[in-house]
């Protein structure tokens, strides 16, 4: 029977390989660039410019920089997304890491967890994890899969516009405060 770290480390290669092809993949129709803009805007009403800014889980590395942040951070365990990342946005820093281990010596004014939540092996490590970035003042914001999205991204899905989600935990807002 295979251990706890066994089966971590095998969802954790999956995970990898998934967004290491999503960033290669070239992608004909981005469907999900309204969702993208939209979230942008929210993000930017709620962290203003001039932040200390982490991002976990930062893919391309966008929403970060589109906060414009003092020092803006972004942790992904994707090397190809924190490639592009680099490329596209050199004024920021990113680490390649898989959030429930890494290890950063500053604290943040905001911590961001976009669409990540739900990807995650271990949400509760991953928060205790974090614990060095925060201090008294910090903001942490979440935004996470709602089921009312379900038969959208089914129907897009069915037309190839979108492709099946690996993720692993589907948490209501309930769930995230009592985790936090």
């Amino acid at each position: 029977m295979l251990e706890d770290d066994d089966l971590k480390s095998e969802y954790t290669a999956k995970r990898i390989a998934h967004w290491d092809g999503v960033a290669l993949r070239k992608r004909k129709i981005n469907c999900g660039r309204y969702y993208h803009k939209r979230l942008t805007k929210i993000y930017q009403f709620l962290v203003s410019s001039g932040q200390r800014v982490c991002e976990i889980g930062c893919g391309e590395g966008d929403l970060l920089a589109a906060l414009m942040p003092s020092v803006g951070v972004g942790i992904d365990f994707s090397k190809e997304m924190i490639r592009r990342a680099e490329k596209k946005h050199p004024s920021l820093t990113f680490i390649q890491a898989d959030c429930h281990d890494v290890k950063i010596n500053e604290t943040f004014d905001v911590i961001i967890f976009s669409d990540i939540l739900n990807d995650l092996w271990d949400v509760q490590r991953v928060f205790q994890n974090i614990k060095p970035l925060v201090n008294p003042r910090t903001r942490i914001i979440i935004n996470s899969y709602s089921r009312l999205w379900e038969k959208p991204l089914n129907i897009a899905r069915r037309l190839r516009l979108s492709r099946p989600t690996l993720a692993q935990n589907w948490f209501t807002v309930e769930d995230i405060v009592n985790i936090l």
